[in-house]
């Protein structure tokens, strides 16, 4: 007759997984174990075997909850409430994570270990695949959706999560790293059932809260931009962002990250939507040329019915506030970028004959920016066309009127 254990085998198992999922397989000693499950070598020997038996028993046990686990999320009324409950786990799921990636360090002699883990984690992604497919069938996912990439998507998650875990990453890491990965698929879910909604004509089901609009990444971000243009970084509120994006938060936040990277975005497009004009100004064959193709970009711009007037980068180059300073401090450095390569412009010209050669450069540049600026700035104040026309028009007339800039063929 077998002698009874004098310890409870749960709570001591708890305490070698915690052990395992700390240091791994190969970085846990017996001591350690030891120590840690208050029970003697012998003892543990007597129990498990070995240490290998005693680390196929905390698998085990851990394996158990977590296919306890899975069968409670598979059960979940909805596919995002499936993914919800699988990401946004308990300490107790995390721990059977983490030796999930304890596994994966094993010696050689031990590489049974993780292809048995692999194959437990195929024959999971499979079971949660074939739950998206009865999600399409109930059209909890649209019917195109790719359930085998889903199920990869998530998997691939938990085990990121795993990883973390091992890392000895703090459980509110972990969360909010779940909570990224969940609004990525709230993402999906809301461009997923608007396309649908735009190929069948109906909408979501209202139960489930959807954003109706069609999620268009260019078109959103092109909204972000107005808004960004007419109330600046401060002035705009995240409502007023997903108002006019048409999308929710967590969306933005998975498509975007943040308030302030959803700006840096809106910054690149604004100033690519200027590229062009930009650029082929810079082409003028003269220092004049340059001058005025710049400042007749800027009223093409200004009488643009499709976009707002003003600037956006001089509206955001004077944001106050701290949350803005690293706007400010973008925005600026940008116009300088700008400066320099108009000032390297205007260089060539001094050089090739077409500006004196006494001009000051920087202060040309200065004066330029400050005349497009005034354009910008009068034009988001609501100076009519006719107003901002007269002023670009006086503005090229000071050219040599004014201000002996230029000499030769830009005297005239």
């Amino acid at each position: 007759m077998a002698r009874p254990r004098a310890f409870e085998e749960k709570v001591v198992l708890d305490r070698a997984a915690d052990v395992f999922g700390r240091h791994g397989y190969d970085g846990t000693t017996m001591v350690e174990l030891t120590s840690a499950m208050g029970l003697n070598s012998p003892s543990i020997y007597a129990a498990f075997g070995s240490k290998r038996g005693l680390f196929d028993a905390v698998l085990k046990r851990c394996s158990a909850r977590e296919d306890e686990h899975w069968a409670w999320a598979l059960a979940a009324p909805t596919a995002e409430d499936v993914v919800k409950r699988l990401l946004t786990t308990s300490p107790e799921q995390t721990a059977s994570r983490i030796l999930v990636h304890a596994a994966l360090a094993m010696s050689s002699e031990n590489t049974d270990i993780p292809q048995a883990l692999l194959h437990r984690r195929q024959a999971a992604e499979l079971r949660l695949r074939d739950r998206f497919e009865e999600a399409k069938t109930a059209n909890d996912l649209p019917a195109d959706a790719d359930t085998s990439r889903l199920a990869s998507y998530v998997t691939s998650v938990l085990g990121g999560l795993a990883m973390k875990a091992a890392g000895a990453a703090p459980h509110g890491e972990l969360r909010q790293a779940a909570e990224q990965a969940l609004a990525a698929w709230r993402a999906f879910s809301d461009a997923a059932n608007a396309a649908v909604t735009a190929t069948r004509g109906s909408p979501p089901a209202p139960e489930r809260g959807r954003d109706s609009r069609r999620f268009n990444a260019d078109a959103a971000l092109d909204a972000a931009m107005k808004v960004f243009w007419t109330k600046g970084f401060g002035g705009a509120s995240l409502n007023d962002l997903t108002e006019a994006m048409g999308i929710t938060r967590p969306s933005l936040y998975a498509a975007f990250g943040n308030k302030e990277a959803l700006f840096f975005r809106a910054l690149d497009l604004y100033q690519s939507l200027r590229k062009d004009y930009m650029s082929e100004a810079l082409q003028a064959e003269t220092a004049r040329g340059v001058f005025e193709a710049l400042l007749r970009g800027a009223l093409c711009d200004q009488l643009d019915e499709k976009q707002p007037r003003g600037c956006l980068m001089v509206l955001n180059a004077i944001q106050g506030g701290d949350e803005a300073e690293p706007i400010r401090h973008e925005v600026r450095r940008r116009q300088a970028i700008g400066r320099e390569v108009l000032a390297a412009r205007f260089e060539r010209a001094k050089k090739e004959g077409d500006l004196s050669p006494n001009v000051n450069v920087e202060g040309l540049v200065r004066f330029v920016q400050s005349l497009m600026h005034g354009i910008l700035t009068q034009g988001g104040a609501g100076a009519s066309p006719s107003e901002l026309e007269a002023l670009v028009e006086s503005s090229i007339a000071m050219w040599t009127a004014s201000v002996n800039l230029s000499t030769g063929k830009d005297r005239t």
